[in-house]
C-alpha cells in the first residue's frame, strides 16, 4: 500500500487535478477578475481569497506545491487516525510495523489496518483529485478539540473559516444549537461575519452579486443530477425525474420535475434529522457524547450536501475507526463493513470504469454511506454505553 501511495503521488505532482481550480480561482481574484468565469470554481467567494497564495506558491514552483499538499493530505490523514484512536480509546499510533506494548497501535495492527483498507479508495480519490477535503475536514476537527477545551473563540473562528470556503460545513451549526453549545456557534457567526466583510473590502460594492451568483448558480440552479454527484439530492434526481443519471441512462420511476425531487430529498433530509437529534438527546450523556455526535454529524457531509464528488467521503473516516474499534469482534460489524466494501469494490480498480458507473447511478456509495451514518448513529451510543474507559489528556492532534 506505502508502494502504490507513493507511485499515486508521484503521478498527482504533475497534474492539475481539483486542485488547478483552486489557483484559477486565486488567479482570478489577485487579478480582480470576475472569479466565476472560471467554471471549476464553485465555492463562495472567500474561497477565491483564501487561495491567492497558491496562485503566487504555483507561479513558483508547480510541482513542488503538489508534493508539499500531497504530502499534507497524508500527514493530516495520519493525525486524524491519531487523535481518534487516542481520544476515545488511549490508544497511540505509532510508526512502526509492529509493537508489542498495549496501548500502542502500530501499522500491521487490525485496530489501524482495516480501517485504513475500507477507506482506501476513497482516500486515493482524495489524493488523485488533489483535493481539499482532508484538510477541511481535520479543521473541523480541531474545532471540535477547541470546544472540548472551552477554546470557544478560536473554535468559531476556525469552524467560520471552513464554512465560509467550502461551505458544507454549516451542517455543524445547527448540531451546535442543539448541543447548547451557543459561545461556538456565537464565535462562528461573528468570524462569518468577519469573512464576509472581508470580501466586501476586497472586491468591493460588488461583492454582493458574488454571493448571489454563487448561491443561484450552484445551490439554488446547480443541482448535477449525474452519476458523478454521489449527494443524496443528485440519487433521488436521477430515480424520480426525466433525467439522465449516466450516458442517457435514465430511471424515470416517476416523471417528477426537478424541483420536486428537491422537496422529496428535503423530507428525507427532515425525518432523518429528526431522528437523529432523538438519539442524540436520548444519549447526550453517555460518554464522548459530543465528540462522538460531532464526527457523526460530519460523516453525514457527503449525503446531505447538494454536492459530493467521491472524495467527499473521506468524512466517514473517524467513523470508521469508531465503529471498527468497538465493533470488531462483534456480529454487527457486517452492517458497517459490508457497505465500507460495497464502496471500495465498485471501484474502477476492480470492476472497470463503465461498471462502476453504473454502480455510482443506482447510489451505491450513496446508499452505502447512509447505512454507514444511520448505523453509527444508533449502535456507537450503545456502545459507549457499555464502554468505560479510563480518562486522560488526549484533546490534542
Amino acid at each position: 500500500m506505502t508502494a502504490f501511495l507513493c507511485l499515486e503521488i508521484a503521478r498527482d505532482i504533475f497534474r492539475e487535478g481539483d486542485f488547478g481550480g483552486y489557483i484559477e480561482a486565486g488567479k482570478l481574484a489577485w487579478t480582480h477578475s470576475h472569479i466565476y468565469d472560471a467554471h471549476r470554481n464553485t465555492w463562495p467567494p472567500f474561497m477565491s481569497i483564501t487561495a491567492i497564495p497558491l496562485h503566487g506558491l504555483n507561479s513558483i514552483s508547480f510541482i513542488g506545491l503538489r508534493l508539499v499538499w500531497l504530502l499534507g493530505i497524508c500527514i493530516t490523514y495520519w493525525y486524524i487516525f491519531k487523535w481518534v484512536l487516542r481520544h476515545f480509546f488511549q490508544k497511540k499510533l505509532v510508526l512502526k510495523l509492529k509493537s508489542k506494548i498495549l496501548r500502542e497501535v502500530a501499522l500491521t495492527n487490525p485496530l489501524f489496518l482495516v480501517p485504513f483498507l475500507l477507506n482506501f479508495r476513497i482516500f486515493i480519490e482524495e489524493v488523485s483529485n488533489l483535493q481539499v477535503n482532508m484538510s477541511i475536514m481535520a479543521i473541523c476537527i480541531v474545532s471540535l478539540i477547541l470546544t472540548l477545551k472551552k477554546q470557544h473563540l478560536w473554535a468559531g473562528l476556525l469552524l467560520a473559516l471552513v464554512i465560509s470556503t467550502k461551505v458544507y460545513p454549516i451542517i455543524l451549526l445547527p448540531f451546535l444549537l442543539f448541543k447548547k453549545e451557543f459561545r461556538t456557534l456565537a464565535y462562528t457567526l461573528f468570524g462569518l461575519a468577519l469573512t464576509h466583510l472581508i470580501v466586501t473590502m476586497y472586491f468591493g460594492a460588488g461583492s454582493d452579486s458574488l454571493y448571489l451568483e454563487w448561491y443561484t448558480k450552484q445551490v439554488s440552479n446547480g443541482l448535477q443530477c449525474t452519476h458523478l454527484n454521489q449527494s443524496l439530492w443528485s440519487l433521488v434526481c436521477g430515480l424520480f425525474s426525466e433525467t439522465s443519471r449516466f450516458n442517457n441512462w435514465y430511471f424515470n420511476i416517476f416523471s417528477f420535475t426537478v424541483s420536486h425531487t428537491k422537496l422529496i430529498t428535503l423530507s428525507i433530509i427532515g425525518i432523518i434529522g429528526i431522528w437523529v437529534a432523538y438519539v442524540f438527546y436520548k444519549y447526550k450523556d453517555s460518554k464522548n457524547a459530543l465528540a462522538t455526535q460531532w464526527l457523526i454529524v460530519l460523516s453525514f457531509i457527503p449525503i446531505f450536501s447538494p454536492l459530493a464528488w467521491k472524495c467527499y467521503f473521506v468524512f466517514l473516516v473517524p467513523v470508521c475507526i469508531l465503529l471498527y474499534f468497538k465493533f470488531q469482534e462483534s456480529h454487527l460489524k457486517k452492517w458497517f463493513i459490508i457497505p465500507f466494501l460495497f464502496i471500495t469494490f465498485t471501484s474502477e480498480l476492480f470492476i472497470g470504469n463503465r461498471w462502476s458507473d453504473y454502480s455510482e447511478s443506482i447510489g451505491i456509495i450513496t446508499l452505502s454511506s447512509l447505512i454507514i451514518s444511520l448505523f453509527a448513529t444508533h449502535f456507537l451510543h450503545i456502545q459507549n454505553e457499555k464502554i468505560s474507559l479510563p480518562s486522560t489528556d488526549s484533546n490534542s492532534l
